[in-house]
Order: C-alpha cells, then structure tokens, then sequence
C-alpha cells in the first residue's frame, strides 16, 4: 500500500496508518508506536516488536508435517498460535516443536484437544547478526569436530556432534522469523539474507548426514577424501569470514577455491573406494552450497 505526506506546520510531515493494521494490533488515540529506523525503510510497531496476530491451525493427522507447518508460523511471525490436535502424540509432537525450537515462545494454556503458544519474551532485532554468526560457527564446529572423530573411528562422537543440528535449525527459525518481521541491520536487502540462512541450515543438515552415516558404522574414509574433507571445511570457514568481513577481492579467492574443489572432486568420484562414496557426495553438496551464497551476500551488501 502507497501513503501521501502530509505536511503539518513547517516541518512535520505525517502519514495516515493503514485502517486494517490499526484495527489488528489494537492502536488506540492516544497510544504510543515504537517507530524503527533499518536500512532506509521505517518499521511500526507495537510493544517494540513487528507483531502480526494471532494463528490458529489444526495439525491432526498431518505428521510427519507438523513440525514444517508450526515452523512456518513462527518464521512468518505470528506472536501467539493456537494448535488443535486428535492425539497424544500430535500433542507430544507439539510440545517438543515449542520447547525446543521456538526462541522466546512457550505453550501457555493447553485444554482437551488443543493448546495455545505464544512470545513470552523479546529478543531485540539487533541481535540478528550475531545470532547468524553463532549460527556458522556451530556449523564450522561440527565440520572441523566430524572430520576428527572419523579419522579416530568414534563413532559415539559423531553421534554426539549431529545433535548439534537441532541448535542450528532453532538459530535458523530465529533468524527468519527476524528478517519477515522487521529486517536486520546490515542487510540492505531482505530476501538474499534469508536465503542464506536457509542454505546455511542445509549444509549444518549435511554434515549432520555425514555423522549419523558414519556413526553406526566403521567410519573410516581414505586418506584422499580426508583430505577433501579438510579442504572443504577450510572453504567453508574462508566464506564466514568474506561474510563478516565483506571485500570482493577475498570473495573472488573464494570462488576460485571453489573451482579447485570441484576438479578435485571430479578426481575423487572418478577412482573413488567404496566406502567414501556417500561422504564425498555430502562434501560436494556442502562446497556448492557454500558457493551458492556469493550472489546473495553480495545482493545483500553491495
């Protein structure tokens, strides 16, 4: 929607606020507007947050989607949701989704066949880089940990350095949710910024494949896909830094890493043992998962 200033006095201008979001999040005369400043646009609020309304939505018989429906609730914004459900496991399933997942948010009322969650407490948007942050460096943390563990062949601590994935995925809901309610400081473009949460999420996913695969088993790989298996992780750390610390010339270095790890990739698939066939795809994914994110930041940036 498109509003007209209006000017008042000599040097106030004013808009009129859309009558439907006035209505939805209770603005009354009189009452106070938290007004943001983030990147050249102006974000309104009530309460210091980009609040959106309420929700409500019936999971029952919708497993194994139930987790995917509530997470795209909480990532739209929505700031209280009310859940029906036909079963205990629906309900179990629900609460487990909240708890663990949900940044900020727990079940506040639960009744036969329903239960209502809602924010409880309010993490301020600036936060959002450093969230992202702590995000990649978890991500780096299971890469270099996994690639220990298997040239020690332990399988319990590949066990162990998977669950990190569940930190991952809570950090990536936060910062979505962040960046479709009032954007994030840093980013002049909101779009390329969520897509690279989302590919960072798929690469902790993919290392997370990478232990849960080697962990019920013998892990050991050659010493050839070792030796990818490094260089991927150092590619991936080399894209945090270009990340946080925005230069073209260091991202031109990037992709041409990227260019050598394919012909070495190309080579290993080619002679490649048994054994290191599905570890050698999963590193694949994570180098060009990684690339994938160059245009992006770069939209984001520049």
């Amino acid at each position: 929607m498109r509003r007209k200033a209006i000017r008042l006095a000599n040097n106030t201008l004013v808009v009129s606020l859309p009558a439907s979001w006035v209505k939805k999040v209770g603005i009354s005369k009189g009452d106070e507007i938290d007004v943001s400043e983030s990147e050249g646009r102006l974000v309104l609020s009530r309460d210091g947050a980009a609040a959106t309304g309420n929700a409500e939505v019936d999971v029952s018989g919708m497993d194994p989607m139930i987790k995917r429906i509530l997470g795209a609730l909480y990532k739209s914004g929505y700031d209280e949701v009310k859940v029906r459900f036909s079963t205990i496991a629906e309900l179990k399933t629900v609460q487990e989704v909240v708890r663990e997942e949900f940044l900020g948010f727990e079940v506040v009322d639960q009744k036969k066949g329903w239960l209502v969650f809602r924010k409880v407490s309010h993490i301020e948007p600036k936060e959002f880089n450093t969230m992202l942050r702590r995000m990649f460096l978890i991500i780096i943390s299971m890469a270099e940990d996994s690639l220990e563990a298997v040239k020690k062949g332990d399988g319990e601590w590949l066990e162990a350095i998977s669950l990190h994935d569940k930190d991952v995925n809570k950090i990536a809901d936060f910062c979505r949710r962040i960046l479709n309610t009032t954007g994030a400081e840093g980013y002049r473009r909101m779009p390329p910024a969520y897509f690279m949460v989302e590919q960072l999420e798929k690469i902790g996913d993919l290392y997370r494949d990478i232990c849960r695969g080697h962990s019920g088993r013998s892990p050991k790989i050659s010493a050839e896909c070792q030796r990818l298996y490094d260089k991927t992780n150092r590619f991936l750390r080399c894209f945090y830094e270009v990340m946080f610390d925005f230069d073209l010339g260091r991202l031109r270095d990037f992709a041409e890493s990227r260019y050598r790890l394919r012909e070495a990739f190309t080579k290993a698939f080619a002679g490649h043992r048994p054994g290191d066939v599905m570890t050698l795809v999963l590193l694949n994914s994570v180098v060009e998962s990684a690339f994938d994110m160059n245009g992006p930041l770069m939209a984001s940036k520049l």
